[in-house]
C-alpha cells in the first residue's frame, strides 16, 4: 500500500502521564509499513514530562505533531480535539501505553479502502508479555465468534455491542471521518466510556470492518500516581450506571419501541439491567461490604424496575454503615 492511502490517515494518539512509555509507543506508531500519514498526538496537559518528551522528539521527526490542552480535559474532550485538528479521510484513534504492529495502519486502511459502507475497524488484542490473543468483553477464546473482514453494522450491534456488558471493541480504532461526522463524533457526558457509546452509534448506521490478527498489544501500564478514574479494572456504581445509560440511549434511539419486537426488546434490557444491579448488591452483602451497598444509589437508574428499588432500599437501611462494622 503506497503513500497515497498513507496520506488519507491522520493518527490522533491521546496521551496522559505516561512519561515512562510514550517514547515506545510513538515509535510503533512511526515505524509502519505505509508513509504519508500524520501524527496528532494530544497530550492531556500531563504533569509528568510526558509533554515535554513528545516535543522533544517531535524535533526529530515532521510527522509528529505536537498538541496540548490548557487543562486536563479526559478522554472524551481530549478525543474531539485531536480530530479537530485534520481533515484527512481516516481517523486511527490510538493510546498511550498501547505497541502497535508496523502494519497496523496498513490492516486498517486496507479494509476501509476495500468496503465504501464500514464505518471503523478493530482488531482482537495481544496481552503485552503474555502470549494472550483475546477480543475485549469476551471472555474465553473468541475463535470462531467474529471471522469476516466486513461485518453487518446491525448484526455486530445486537449480537455483540447490546447483548454483553463488556465491549469488543478497546479504545483504539480506525473510524472514517465522514462516519464520525455523521453521528456527531464521541459525546463527551459518558465519559471514560463514551467510546462504547460511539461504537454502538457507528454501528447503527454503518458496517463494521473487522482484522482478525492481534495488531495491537496492550500494555495497560499505570502508574502509581495515575488517577483511579483511568486505572483499568476499576469498578465503581457511577461506572456501572454510565454503561446502563449508554445501552439505554442507543436502545431508545435504534429499538422501534410501538413494535412488538421492539417494545420486548426494551423491556428485556431492562430486566437484564436490573438483574445485573442485583448481582452487585448480592456481591456486596455476600462479601460483607457495607460501603458498596451504601453508595449504590450511585448506580440507579429511570431504568431500574421497582424489585430492583425495592431490594436496593431495604439492604441500605438493613446494612450497617462501614463505620460501625468493618467491611
Amino acid at each position: 500500500m503506497n503513500s497515497r492511502v498513507g496520506e488519507k490517515i491522520s493518527v490522533c494518539l491521546l496521551t496522559y502521564n505516561h512519561v515512562d512509555v510514550i517514547e515506545s509507543t510513538l515509535r510503533s506508531i512511526l515505524d509502519q509499513t505505509i508513509t504519508g500519514y500524520e501524527v496528532i498526538v494530544s497530550d492531556d496537559c500531563s504533569t509528568d514530562g510526558t509533554w515535554e518528551h513528545i516535543v522533544s522528539l517531535s524535533a526529530g521527526d515532521a510527522r509528529i505533531k505536537p498538541l496540548r490542552m490548557s487543562h486536563n480535559v479526559g478522554m472524551p474532550e481530549n478525543a474531539s480535539f485531536a480530530v479537530a485538528q485534520s481533515i484527512r479521510p481516516y481517523i486511527a484513534l490510538l493510546h498511550h501505553d498501547d505497541l502497535y504492529r508496523n502494519d497496523l495502519l496498513e490492516k486498517w486502511a486496507g479494509v476501509l479502502e476495500r468496503h465504501q459502507d464500514i464505518g471503523f475497524v478493530f482488531n482482537p488484542y495481544e496481552k503485552y508479555g503474555k502470549g494472550i490473543v483475546e477480543i475485549e468483553g469476551i471472555k474465553g477464546n473468541y475463535d470462531g465468534l467474529i471471522r469476516s473482514e466486513r461485518i453487518v453494522g446491525s448484526n455486530f450491534l445486537e449480537s455483540f455491542l447490546f447483548r454483553r456488558w463488556g465491549c469488543p471493541v478497546r479504545g483504539t480504532a480506525m473510524i472514517r471521518r465522514k462516519a464520525w461526522d455523521e453521528v456527531g463524533g464521541i459525546r463527551v457526558q459518558f465519559g471514560l466510556l463514551a467510546d462504547i457509546d460511539l461504537w454502538m452509534r457507528l454501528s447503527m448506521r454503518w458496517h463494521v470492518g473487522y482484522i482478525d490478527e492481534p495488531v495491537i498489544a496492550v500494555r495497560h501500564q499505570r502508574p502509581d500516581y495515575y488517577p483511579d478514574i483511568y486505572k483499568g479494572g476499576q469498578w465503581s456504581w457511577v461506572r456501572q450506571r454510565m454503561l446502563y445509560e449508554i445501552h439505554a440511549a442507543n436502545r431508545l434511539e435504534y429499538l422501534n419501541l410501538k413494535s412488538a419486537r421492539g417494545g420486548l426488546s426494551w423491556w428485556v434490557f431492562r430486566l437484564r439491567l436490573s438483574m445485573e444491579t442485583i448481582k452487585w448488591l448480592v456481591y456486596a452483602l455476600v462479601r460483607s461490604k457495607p460501603s458498596m451497598i451504601a453508595t449504590s444509589y450511585e448506580g440507579a437508574t429511570s431504568y431500574d424496575l421497582w424489585p430492583l428499588r425495592v431490594f436496593r432500599w431495604v439492604l441500605q437501611r438493613v446494612i450497617p454503615h462501614e463505620n460501625s462494622i468493618s467491611s
